[in-house]
């Protein structure tokens, strides 16, 4: 059984402030990026005991230099730094999966809770499909379908887990904390973290035929509000694309694997060729 792992860092738990999401910030060194690994290795203990002998594991936050490669048996594969053209999903399109887990993923920009919302690298204020917002595991769920991959498991605070069960049903979930605001949380400790993740994994993984990949819709209109108005500005210089107001541009693409390529070129293209990080 071969396994996709995609793993962020804003659902784990004892995450609450971005003290302990990146470099040079006061948790990410000494514990976060452990948090993180672990809960990833809790869900891979799980897989190892429902019989899974492969895992193509992405690293989907920030520099993408987060989960520790040390750590990981060797039957993994590791997706480390950016840019790549299916952001938090690469390689899913590389062999058959028999199923995708999220680990620690997050609210978009447009919910109302959710510990450190944003869509992908902070560059948006919403994307829509179809005129319906989206958050990046709606998108990546997506994504997944189109290879014919479920996922069947995620885990992150109460909004974004309540945004899963109204979007995605049947998908199963764990609640890594509350949140209280934005910044600001009521969580598990991290070791009660991984054993509910370690828990809800293996009851995905026992109702694995139950839950289906992500059907596609029969078309593909992809609209993005920025947050600043020169991107919308100069993008409307492309024919492929559509100024559909003062922050917002709209284009129709082919399918799911046109519509993440094109979130991952707007998210790191810029003219002096560094890349620009925040998920």
């Amino acid at each position: 059984m071969r396994i996709y792992i995609s793993a962020d860092i804003e659902g784990v738990g004892g995450i609450a402030h971005l003290a302990s999401t990146g470099p040079k910030r006061i948790d990410w060194e000494t514990s976060a990026r452990q948090w993180m690994t672990n809960e990833v290795l809790a869900a891979i203990a799980a897989c190892d005991a429902a019989g899974a002998t492969e895992y193509v594991i992405t690293d989907g936050h920030g520099s993408a230099h987060n989960l520790l490669p040390d750590s990981f048996p060797d039957n993994s594969l590791l997706i480390r730094s950016w840019p790549r053209p299916l952001l938090q999903m690469e390689a899913i399109d590389q062999g058959h999966y028999d199923a995708a887990i999220f680990i620690g993923h997050h609210a978009s920009a447009t919910m109302a809770g959710g510990i450190l919302a944003h869509s992908f690298t902070g560059t948006f204020a919403d994307i829509r499909l179809n005129g319906v917002s989206q958050s990046e595991t709606s998108l990546n769920v997506l994504l997944a379908g189109h290879f014919g991959v479920p996922v069947i498991f995620t885990s992150g605070d109460d909004c974004y887990i309540e945004h899963c069960k109204e979007r995605l049903p049947g998908i199963e979930t764990v609640v890594t904390k509350r949140a209280i605001g934005y910044s600001a949380a009521e969580s598990l400790t991290p070791v009660a973290s991984c054993a509910a993740v370690r828990a809800g994994v293996a009851r995905a993984l026992a109702r694995r035929a139950s839950i289906a990949p992500l059907a596609q819709p029969s078309q593909f209109d992809l609209e993005m509000d920025f947050f600043s108005r020169s991107q919308p500005e100069m993008l409307d210089y492309l024919p492929c694309f559509e100024r559909r107001g003062a922050f917002t541009i709209g284009l129709k693409v082919a399918d799911a694997v046109e519509m993440m390529k094109t979130i991952s070129f707007l998210s790191f293209y810029q003219s002096e060729g560094i890349p620009r990080y925040g998920f």
